[in-house]
Protein backbone atom coordinates (compact mmCIF):
# COMPACT_ATOMS: atom_id res chain seq x y z
CA UNK A 1 0.00 0.00 0.00
CA UNK A 2 1.42 3.42 -1.02
CA UNK A 3 -0.75 6.47 0.44
CA UNK A 4 0.15 9.93 -1.58
CA UNK A 5 -1.22 12.59 1.56
CA UNK A 6 -1.77 16.38 0.65
CA UNK A 7 -2.99 18.48 3.08
CA UNK A 8 -5.15 21.44 1.53
CA UNK A 9 -3.12 24.54 2.51
CA UNK A 10 -4.70 27.18 4.64
CA UNK A 11 -4.59 30.73 5.02
CA UNK A 12 -1.71 32.92 6.57
CA UNK A 13 1.68 31.07 8.35
CA UNK A 14 -0.02 29.48 10.98
CA UNK A 15 0.62 26.13 12.06
CA UNK A 16 -1.89 23.12 12.43
CA UNK A 17 -1.30 20.02 14.93
CA UNK A 18 -2.78 16.41 14.11
CA UNK A 19 -2.79 13.69 16.54
CA UNK A 20 -1.22 10.61 15.05
CA UNK A 21 -3.11 7.73 17.16
CA UNK A 22 -1.61 4.35 17.17
CA UNK A 23 -2.39 2.38 13.91
CA UNK A 24 -1.21 -1.54 13.15
CA UNK A 25 0.31 -0.53 9.75
CA UNK A 26 4.08 -0.21 10.22
CA UNK A 27 5.64 2.74 7.89
CA UNK A 28 8.45 4.50 5.70
CA UNK A 29 7.47 8.90 5.54
CA UNK A 30 8.80 10.66 3.51
CA UNK A 31 8.42 14.66 4.08
CA UNK A 32 8.86 16.36 0.59
CA UNK A 33 8.30 20.03 1.90
CA UNK A 34 8.55 21.79 5.31
CA UNK A 35 9.69 19.40 7.67
CA UNK A 36 7.54 18.56 10.75
CA UNK A 37 8.22 18.18 14.38
CA UNK A 38 6.33 15.61 16.51
CA UNK A 39 5.71 15.35 19.97
CA UNK A 40 4.62 11.92 21.90
CA UNK A 41 1.97 12.22 24.22
CA UNK A 42 3.41 13.44 27.65
CA UNK A 43 6.36 15.17 26.10
CA UNK A 44 7.51 18.40 26.80
CA UNK A 45 8.33 19.89 23.81
CA UNK A 46 8.46 19.34 19.75
CA UNK A 47 11.32 17.91 18.08
CA UNK A 48 11.96 18.45 14.17
CA UNK A 49 11.80 15.21 12.23
CA UNK A 50 13.80 13.90 9.36
CA UNK A 51 12.90 13.80 5.74
CA UNK A 52 12.03 10.12 6.39
CA UNK A 53 10.66 8.55 8.67
CA UNK A 54 10.94 4.45 9.75
CA UNK A 55 7.46 4.00 11.79
CA UNK A 56 7.29 0.51 13.49
CA UNK A 57 5.03 -0.75 16.57
CA UNK A 58 3.13 2.37 17.99
CA UNK A 59 1.42 2.07 21.19
CA UNK A 60 1.18 6.23 22.16
CA UNK A 61 -0.25 9.10 20.23
CA UNK A 62 2.13 11.82 18.34
CA UNK A 63 0.97 15.12 18.15
CA UNK A 64 2.32 16.69 14.72
CA UNK A 65 2.93 19.68 14.06
CA UNK A 66 2.24 20.77 10.40
CA UNK A 67 2.92 23.65 7.79
CA UNK A 68 0.36 24.73 5.22
CA UNK A 69 2.50 23.50 2.46
CA UNK A 70 2.95 20.19 3.99
CA UNK A 71 3.35 17.06 1.48
CA UNK A 72 4.34 13.53 2.37
CA UNK A 73 4.17 10.16 1.00
CA UNK A 74 3.65 7.39 3.25
CA UNK A 75 3.99 3.73 2.26
CA UNK A 76 2.51 1.62 4.42
CA UNK A 77 3.05 -2.49 5.35
CA UNK A 78 1.17 -5.49 5.07
CA UNK A 79 1.51 -6.85 8.95
CA UNK A 80 5.03 -8.38 9.13
CA UNK A 81 5.31 -6.44 5.65
CA UNK A 82 7.99 -4.31 7.46
CA UNK A 83 9.99 -6.57 9.40
CA UNK A 84 10.47 -8.46 6.04
CA UNK A 85 11.41 -5.51 4.13
CA UNK A 86 14.27 -4.26 6.84
CA UNK A 87 15.09 -7.63 8.53
CA UNK A 88 15.13 -5.98 11.70
CA UNK A 89 12.77 -7.34 14.71
CA UNK A 90 9.88 -4.96 15.22
CA UNK A 91 10.52 -5.34 19.17
CA UNK A 92 13.62 -3.35 17.98
CA UNK A 93 11.61 -0.62 16.66
CA UNK A 94 9.00 -0.39 19.24
CA UNK A 95 6.59 2.74 19.82
CA UNK A 96 9.10 5.76 18.15
CA UNK A 97 9.38 7.03 14.72
CA UNK A 98 13.48 6.32 13.54
CA UNK A 99 15.19 8.15 10.80
CA UNK A 100 15.13 6.40 7.60
CA UNK A 101 18.87 7.45 6.54
CA UNK A 102 20.24 5.77 9.03
CA UNK A 103 18.08 2.38 8.85
CA UNK A 104 17.32 2.80 4.42
CA UNK A 105 20.76 2.58 2.48
CA UNK A 106 21.82 5.67 0.49
CA UNK A 107 18.73 5.36 -2.48
CA UNK A 108 16.33 6.75 -0.55
CA UNK A 109 18.01 9.89 -0.61
CA UNK A 110 17.83 9.94 -4.45
CA UNK A 111 14.26 8.67 -4.26
CA UNK A 112 13.52 11.65 -2.58
CA UNK A 113 14.75 14.18 -4.43
CA UNK A 114 13.16 12.48 -7.67
CA UNK A 115 9.75 12.61 -5.36
CA UNK A 116 10.22 16.57 -4.64
CA UNK A 117 10.21 17.21 -8.10
CA UNK A 118 7.29 14.86 -9.55
CA UNK A 119 3.81 16.46 -8.45
CA UNK A 120 1.38 14.34 -10.31
CA UNK A 121 0.02 11.58 -7.49
CA UNK A 122 -0.31 8.57 -9.44
CA UNK A 123 3.69 9.40 -10.99
CA UNK A 124 4.57 9.42 -7.35
CA UNK A 125 3.24 6.37 -6.83
CA UNK A 126 4.66 4.76 -9.74
CA UNK A 127 8.15 5.74 -8.54
CA UNK A 128 7.41 4.46 -5.39
CA UNK A 129 6.26 1.00 -6.36
CA UNK A 130 9.44 0.69 -8.63
CA UNK A 131 11.36 1.20 -5.39
CA UNK A 132 9.68 -1.13 -3.44
CA UNK A 133 9.89 -4.01 -6.01
CA UNK A 134 13.73 -3.50 -6.55
CA UNK A 135 14.27 -3.92 -2.47
CA UNK A 136 11.79 -6.95 -1.79
CA UNK A 137 13.78 -8.83 -4.17
CA UNK A 138 15.70 -9.43 -0.87
CA UNK A 139 13.07 -9.34 1.34
CA UNK A 140 12.36 -12.22 3.86
CA UNK A 141 10.22 -14.92 2.48
CA UNK A 142 6.42 -14.61 2.87
CA UNK A 143 5.07 -17.30 5.28
CA UNK A 144 1.85 -18.55 6.18
CA UNK A 145 2.19 -16.68 9.42
CA UNK A 146 2.50 -13.75 7.39
CA UNK A 147 -1.03 -14.34 5.98
CA UNK A 148 -2.23 -15.23 9.52
CA UNK A 149 -1.24 -11.54 10.36
CA UNK A 150 -3.37 -10.33 8.06
CA UNK A 151 -6.37 -12.23 9.43
CA UNK A 152 -5.44 -10.81 13.43
CA UNK A 153 -5.44 -7.02 11.99
CA UNK A 154 -8.58 -7.40 9.76
CA UNK A 155 -10.70 -9.03 12.26
CA UNK A 156 -9.25 -6.71 15.39
CA UNK A 157 -9.98 -8.64 18.62
CA UNK A 158 -12.64 -10.50 17.26
CA UNK A 159 -11.24 -13.77 16.56
CA UNK A 160 -9.60 -16.94 18.79
CA UNK A 161 -5.71 -16.52 19.11
CA UNK A 162 -6.25 -20.14 18.24
CA UNK A 163 -7.65 -20.09 15.16
CA UNK A 164 -5.34 -17.55 14.18
CA UNK A 165 -2.00 -19.53 14.99
CA UNK A 166 -3.81 -22.49 13.62
CA UNK A 167 -4.13 -20.87 10.16
CA UNK A 168 -0.42 -19.84 10.65
CA UNK A 169 0.29 -23.70 10.85
CA UNK A 170 1.99 -22.99 14.31
CA UNK A 171 1.33 -23.87 18.20
CA UNK A 172 -0.03 -20.32 19.96
CA UNK A 173 3.19 -20.09 21.77
CA UNK A 174 5.05 -20.72 18.29
CA UNK A 175 2.38 -17.91 17.24
CA UNK A 176 3.15 -15.36 20.16
CA UNK A 177 6.95 -15.67 19.48
CA UNK A 178 6.45 -14.76 15.85
CA UNK A 179 4.15 -11.80 17.21
CA UNK A 180 6.86 -9.99 18.86
CA UNK A 181 9.01 -10.33 16.34
CA UNK A 182 7.30 -9.26 12.85
CA UNK A 183 4.57 -6.73 15.12
CA UNK A 184 6.67 -6.03 18.15
CA UNK A 185 3.70 -6.69 20.67
CA UNK A 186 2.00 -9.69 21.52
CA UNK A 187 -1.15 -10.80 19.01
CA UNK A 188 -3.85 -9.65 21.88
CA UNK A 189 -2.78 -5.81 22.19
CA UNK A 190 -2.05 -5.97 18.44
CA UNK A 191 -5.69 -7.16 17.96
CA UNK A 192 -6.75 -4.27 20.08
CA UNK A 193 -5.02 -1.77 18.59
CA UNK A 194 -5.90 -3.04 15.35
CA UNK A 195 -9.89 -2.78 16.22
CA UNK A 196 -9.20 0.32 18.31
CA UNK A 197 -7.62 2.00 14.61
CA UNK A 198 -10.73 0.70 12.94
CA UNK A 199 -13.23 3.09 15.09
CA UNK A 200 -10.96 5.95 14.85
CA UNK A 201 -10.54 5.65 10.99
CA UNK A 202 -14.55 5.24 10.71
CA UNK A 203 -14.99 8.54 12.30
CA UNK A 204 -12.32 10.37 10.68
CA UNK A 205 -14.05 9.47 7.31
CA UNK A 206 -17.06 10.41 8.44
CA UNK A 207 -17.80 12.75 11.15
CA UNK A 208 -21.72 12.21 11.24
CA UNK A 209 -21.17 8.78 13.07
CA UNK A 210 -21.73 8.32 16.19
CA UNK A 211 -19.24 6.88 18.62
CA UNK A 212 -21.89 4.43 19.92
CA UNK A 213 -22.87 3.21 16.25
CA UNK A 214 -19.17 3.03 15.71
CA UNK A 215 -18.46 0.64 18.63
CA UNK A 216 -20.67 -1.79 17.89
CA UNK A 217 -20.14 -1.83 13.96
CA UNK A 218 -16.29 -2.56 15.53
CA UNK A 219 -17.47 -5.43 17.49
CA UNK A 220 -16.84 -3.52 21.11
CA UNK A 221 -19.34 -5.97 23.83
CA UNK A 222 -20.00 -2.23 24.98
CA UNK A 223 -19.21 1.50 25.48
CA UNK A 224 -17.24 1.24 28.76
CA UNK A 225 -14.80 -1.15 26.80
CA UNK A 226 -14.26 1.10 23.66
CA UNK A 227 -13.93 4.52 25.82
CA UNK A 228 -11.08 2.75 27.86
CA UNK A 229 -9.23 1.10 24.87
CA UNK A 230 -9.94 5.12 23.14
CA UNK A 231 -8.04 6.68 26.22
CA UNK A 232 -5.59 3.95 26.03
CA UNK A 233 -4.64 4.57 22.52
CA UNK A 234 -5.71 8.08 21.74
CA UNK A 235 -4.73 9.99 25.34
CA UNK A 236 -8.25 11.59 24.91
CA UNK A 237 -11.63 10.55 25.49
CA UNK A 238 -14.21 10.05 22.07
CA UNK A 239 -15.38 13.46 22.64
CA UNK A 240 -11.93 15.18 23.30
CA UNK A 241 -11.27 13.54 20.14
CA UNK A 242 -14.18 15.05 18.13
CA UNK A 243 -13.67 18.72 19.05
CA UNK A 244 -9.24 18.01 17.68
CA UNK A 245 -10.12 16.94 14.48
CA UNK A 246 -12.98 19.63 14.18
CA UNK A 247 -10.53 22.45 15.37
CA UNK A 248 -8.11 21.31 12.91
CA UNK A 249 -9.69 19.96 9.96
CA UNK A 250 -6.96 17.16 9.06
CA UNK A 251 -7.79 14.32 8.29
CA UNK A 252 -4.30 11.71 8.03
CA UNK A 253 -5.82 8.12 8.65
CA UNK A 254 -9.26 7.87 6.88
CA UNK A 255 -7.78 7.33 3.66
CA UNK A 256 -5.94 4.02 5.10
CA UNK A 257 -9.49 2.38 5.80
CA UNK A 258 -9.86 -0.58 3.87
CA UNK A 259 -12.78 -3.32 3.66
Amino acid sequence: MVMVKEVVPWEGDSKKVYTYTPTPVHCIIFYLNSPIRARKLGGASFEKQPACVVVGPQLTPVDIELSSDHRAVMIGFQPGGLFRFLGIPMTEMFDDGFDGFSILDKDVGHLIDELRETKQPEKVNARVQMYLLNKMQKAHELLPVDRALRMLQSTGNTCSMDDVARDACLSLRQFQRKCNERLGMNPKLYSRIARFSKAYIMFEANQQLTWSNISHHCGYFDQMHFIRDFKEFAGVTPGLMSKKLDDSRLTFQAPMITG
